[in-house]
């Protein structure tokens, strides 16, 4: 099917109305969930603090996604940290082995 329309409503008012429309994008919300991690790692508003690789403040800990503290998410830039997170997971594992 194609998107034809929307039904938009109003929560101050509580007012419906219909928009017409070729396409939709759904938003979920700027909520991480990031609290089981309770004060394992650096947060800021519940994301997650990273440096350029996705170190984390813990050593050996990477994020990835939309749960770190950065300007765009979206799902380009969460395959792109995911990647880099791996390649630099994978380094720390080189060079740490011996203690795993």
């Amino acid at each position: 099917g194609i998107v034809e329309k929307s039904r938009l409503k109003n929560i101050v008012t509580g007012e419906t109305t219909e928009m017409a429309i070729d396409g939709i994008f759904i938003y979920v919300g700027l909520v991480p969930n990031t609290d089981f991690l309770g004060d394992l790692i650096t947060m800021k508003n519940g994301y997650i603090l990273t440096d350029a690789d996705m170190r984390t403040n813990t050593p050996g800990v990477y994020a990835a996604g939309d749960v770190r503290d950065k300007l765009l998410r979206q799902v380009v830039t969460a395959a792109a940290d995911g990647a880099i997170a791996a390649f630099a997971a994978e380094k720390y594992i080189e060079e740490h082995h011996e203690h795993f």
